[in-house]
Formats: C-alpha cells, sequence, structure tokens
C-alpha cells in the first residue's frame, strides 16, 4: 500500500529455518518447497519487495505439510502479521483448511496440462483417449496432488467424460520434484500439473503438451483446451490466502488492502504474465463464498470415486 500505516515490504526471503522478527510479515507455506505454493509466496513477496521497498520484511515459511500449516494457522488466533499461501489442492488434502480461519482473498487461477514424454506414442489428446478407452489398466497417470486436489480432480473427471468406469482410473501422486522424471522414465503415462512448474520442460522439448484445463488456451503453451480436443472438462487451479482466526476487520482490511496494492505493480503483472497465471481477485465475503462452494465440489468428487 502507499498509506505508512500499512506498508509491509520485503528486505530479503529468508530461507528455510530461518526465524522471522516481530513485526514481520509472515507467508505460510502448505507444502515443499518449491512447489506451486511456494512459488506463488515467493512471487508475491518479492512484488511485494518492488512495488513497497521499506521494512518490515516478509518471510517466506516453509510448512511442514499441510495438516501442520493449518493447524499453525488455526493456533495463530488473532495474529495479524501470519497468512497462508492455500488453493484447491490444500482444499482437497484437507477438507477442514478454510475452517473458521479469516478468508483474505484469492489471487490467481492456472490451468493444468495433460503432458506427455516428447517421444511419446500419443500425439494428441485424441490418440491418448483411444488407448485409455482400450485399456485403462495401461494407462497411469500422474500428478503432484494426492486424492481430492487439482491433478486428481482432473484426471478423474476426464476419465468419467471419456466413458471409463468408475474406479478403472490408475493416479499415482508423486512429490512435486519427481513427477517429471517419473514421466520421462515412462513410469507414468501421462502426467496432470501446473502450468507454471511444468511449462519450463515443455519449452525445452523434453515434455508435449496434449491439452490446457482452462476455458481459453494459454499463450505460455501451444496445446488445444481439452473442450477443443473433444473432451467437456474445464477445471482451473487457483490460490488464494487465509488468515488466523479473530482477526478484527482494521486488520483483515490492512491484509487486503496490502494485497490489492501490490495486485496494480508491474512487478506483479509481469510475474503474472511469466508463470501463466490469470489474475483473479475475489476478496471478502464473495471469497468466503467461493471457499465454501469449492469445498463442497471436493466433497462431492471424493464421494463419487
Amino acid at each position: 500500500m502507499r498509506h505508512a500505516g500499512l506498508v509491509l515490504a520485503v528486505l530479503a526471503l529468508l530461507v528455510a529455518g530461518c526465524s522471522p522478527g516481530p513485526g514481520d510479515l509472515r507467508l505460510l507455506v502448505p507444502t515443499e518447497v518449491g512447489g506451486g505454493y511456494d512459488l506463488t509466496a515467493r512471487t508475491l513477496a518479492a512484488a511485494i519487495a518492488e512495488t513497497e521497498g521499506a521494512s518490515p520484511p516478509v518471510v517466506v515459511v516453509p510448512g511442514d505439510g499441510g495438516r501442520a500449516a493449518v493447524a499453525r494457522l488455526a493456533a495463530a488466533r488473532a495474529d495479524p502479521d501470519l497468512v497462508m499461501v492455500m488453493g484447491l489442492g490444500l482444499l482437497g488434502a484437507v477438507p477442514t483448511a478454510a475452517g473458521d480461519a479469516t478468508p483474505l482473498t484469492r489471487l490467481v487461477t492456472e490451468p493444468e496440462l495433460v503432458a506427455v514424454p516428447a517421444g511419446s506414442p500419443y500425439r494428441t489428446l485424441g490418440d491418448l483417449v483411444a488407448a485409455w478407452r482400450a485399456d485403462p489398466s495401461r494407462v497411469v497417470v500422474g500428478g503432484v496432488s494426492a486424492r481430492g486436489g487439482p491433478d486428481w480432480l482432473v484426471a478423474s473427471r476426464v476419465a468419467a467424460a471419456i466413458g471409463l468406469p468408475p474406479g478403472a482410473l490408475r493416479y499415482r501422486s508423486l512429490p512435486g520434484d519427481a513427477l517429471l522424471p517419473a514421466v520421462l522414465r515412462g513410469e507414468v503415462s501421462v502426467a496432470v500439473t501446473g502450468l507454471a512448474e511444468t511449462a519450463p520442460q515443455v519449452e525445452a522439448g523434453t515434455v508435449r503438451t496434449l491439452a490446457v484445463t482452462s476455458a481459453q488456451r494459454t499463450a505460455r503453451v501451444d496445446a488445444p483446451t481439452l473442450r477443443e480436443s473433444g473432451v467437456d472438462v474445464v477445471l482451473e487451479n487457483w490460490r488464494g490466502l487465509l488468515a488466523p482466526p479473530g482477526l478484527d476487520e482494521a486488520q483483515v482490511a490492512r491484509l487486503v488492502s496490502l494485497v490489492e496494492g501490490v495486485r496494480s505493480s508491474a512487478a506483479w503483472r509481469a510475474a503474472v504474465a511469466r508463470n501463466g497465471w490469470t489474475d483473479a481477485p475475489l476478496s471478502g465475503p464473495a471469497f468466503a463464498a467461493f471457499l465454501a462452494e469449492q469445498r463442497d465440489r471436493v466433497g462431492e468428487a471424493l464421494a463419487a470415486g
């Protein structure tokens, strides 16, 4: 923000293990370093640094897993200097993630990619669908998210849309740094994963994108949408921010205003374009309602299979 009382900025992005000082704004990451939440947190912190340029710093705090991060947020009741980066994947892994936490804002949406090794026999999504229908047991879909997360949701919706019987999906969840190596080694047939994490491999020519899961094509990779390829599925991942329970209106407004100020900056816009994200602001009661709707959808998907 431009108002002195709202100035929060990054002097440095501290590495894991460093302790934040009093008054630091801490961005809690609920998953491993290098994943989508970590990338979002560090992108936001860097944009604040370029935009605000003062103190106290913003500290990115790696988490010890989704459940531990959610518990930590809940225990920090009324702490106005702790914010957790979260999204669809966390709702799937920890359905109580939103709980009585304070919804702040949705930040971005991001399409998923359906990707195969460059040497895969599947040249198009149609090739993959034909093989999958012919023998579902031979197609292993890899993703980073656990059951209920965005990668699994895309895989399960595509399987249903192409007429596979319930239970036919073979989905393998892998750590973020293990998915693409598993694809390249042929341990999984196809990957469903986030655009920002995978686009560098696509650009390097080691991975080929068969389709993107958004309603429209993305400029970051040259690939049709699932719908263009005859599979009626649209699903985008998203990421947002939660604060601890018990914050008053002024504390919530302070944090939301900070993010809104950064959103208008050239630094944030450049990062959004670079990562293939779409800026998707949604704050206050509208974001709370969105969280409830997303939680219900994930619950229905998990109940269905």
